[in-house]
């Protein structure tokens, strides 16, 4: 799974010289979704939080997550801050991947069936509904990944806090929060894995 985390651009010499350091409950990052209105939500957080202050720019570092990295939180942003003591209980990829997968699954068996964030209690058979109805060819997973609207829906207060830095060989690509989306801002480093995003 490929992870951003966004940093101000003061610190982006830094970070390709010494990794993305984590905190001391872990290093934040979040799924690269691919949208850019979703993959921009923590700048926008950051800003409006930090709304007296002068508005930073920010760059987002993209990496892959590794078994190295393990184990992990994946969820909602309340209770799992620097300043709170929660559970990293994501040990695998696999777990990792499955978690990300059956939020998007039980995101859309809510909105399907009429469910409250309350009602997840249960959430394994409606994740179950809605993968018998891929499985069958009544929802295309596909189109729900490229809708907007539904991918803001299930991730644009996630995030995932990793229990590892990240050496500075890692990083594949810097993309700025501006407008100019894609654009890099510093020079990229020069590594092999830089043109491998998608694997």
């Amino acid at each position: 799974m490929l992870a951003i985390h966004w940093s101000p651009v003061k610190n982006t010499k830094r970070i390709l010289k010494n990794g993305i350091t984590k905190s001391q409950n872990g290093l934040y990052c979040f799924p690269l979704t691919g949208h850019k209105e979703i993959d921009n939500w923590w700048v926008k957080a950051f800003n409006q939080w930090n709304y007296r202050q002068h508005r930073n720019r920010y760059n987002g570092f993209i990496f892959k997550i590794v078994q190295e990295d393990l184990p992990a939180y994946f969820g909602y942003w309340y209770g799992a801050t620097s300043s709170d003591t929660f559970d990293k209980e994501i040990n695998s990829i696999e777990e990792l991947n499955k978690e990300y997968r059956n939020n998007i699954l039980w995101i859309f068996a809510a909105s399907i069936l009429g469910l409250q964030y309350n009602d997840k209690i249960d959430d394994d058979d409606y994740i179950q509904i809605v993968e018998n109805k891929i499985n069958n060819g009544d929802i295309d997973i596909n189109n729900l990944l490229n809708d907007l609207d539904f991918m803001k829906l299930v991730f644009e207060d996630y995030q995932i806090v990793l229990s590892q830095s990240i050496h500075p060989k890692r990083i594949i690509k810097i993309i700025s929060s501006q407008n100019e989306y894609g654009k890099i801002l510093y020079k990229q480093k020069k590594y092999k894995n830089l043109t491998k995003l998608n694997e």
